[in-house]
């Protein structure tokens, strides 16, 4: 994906308004990648051909089709923990080990703890990755969806302040790691962040906006992130997306004309 900084125009780890460059690129970006991502295609295919081995009658093929059709159009904000996700592991090479829709056992449903649970980083260098991803055409800025008790300011204080919250997800993440290829990996991060007695992880704040960019969106909270002593790691990206979020679902679906 061509992207370009918008701000801030100082060298400033912590925080970066990036704006996405091209339509076209975006749109095969949303059909591509974040499609897999949202809809978990190789999982949602793995299922189909297992139930598929066990339908030896037309009903119950029949029923296995109404199954797989079942799952209703991804919402906007799903779509947008999964660009957050796509573009994180093509930036910074960020690993997923599980794909939180599989745990959804109501349609539509939020799950509770953070949007992002990853580890980045090998060997000495990997580092558990926790954040949260809001999405939002509100004109003003900062949107309403970064400030507040549920907005993405106050999520991220949660994530680097809450101990309780930290071992939640590394329970989740242990559960979901163990007997898999990813298990080193979180061996290694897990042994990173005990050893810094639980200060060692990597926390991402992410909004998705498809206004043109400003500076307000980040810019207070940036700052007084930069004044931060690290670790944990945190930083704030802001995203400008070339299409509105109105159209996602459609490009997504593949119901866009």
């Amino acid at each position: 994906m061509k992207f370009a900084k918008c701000y801030p125009t100082s060298d400033e780890p912590t925080w970066r308004g990036l704006q996405l460059l091209e339509v076209e690129e975006f749109d095969i970006f949303l059909s591509g990648p974040v499609r897999d991502r949202v809809t978990d295609a190789a999982f949602e295919q793995e299922l189909a051909d297992d139930l598929a081995a066990l339908a030896s009658t037309q009903m119950a093929s029949d029923t296995l089709l109404k199954v797989l059709s079942a799952p209703a159009a991804p919402l906007e904000w799903e779509i947008g923990e999964a660009i957050a996700e796509c573009l994180l592991e093509q930036e910074f090479d960020v690993n997923w080990p599980w794909n939180e829709n599989r745990d959804r056992k109501t349609p539509r449903a939020s799950l509770p703890g953070a949007d992002l649970v990853g580890l980045v980083g090998y060997a000495e260098d990997a580092t558990l990755l926790f954040g949260e991803v809001k999405t939002s055409s509100d004109e003003n800025q900062p949107p309403g969806v970064v400030s507040g008790r549920s907005g993405l300011a106050h999520q991220i204080d949660t994530l680097a302040t809450s101990i309780g919250t930290q071992a939640s997800l590394i329970r989740w993440l242990h559960s979901r790691c163990k007997g898999t290829t990813h298990w080193p990996r979180f061996q290694d991060a897990c042994r990173r962040y005990l050893r810094s007695g639980g200060k060692d992880v990597a926390l991402v704040g992410i909004l998705l906006r498809d206004t043109g960019p400003h500076e307000d969106d980040l810019r207070t909270r940036g700052r007084a992130l930069s004044s931060l002593q690290q670790p944990p790691s945190v930083r704030l990206d802001a995203w400008y997306t070339p299409r509105p979020i109105a159209e996602w679902v459609a490009i997504v679906t593949g119901e866009a004309q």
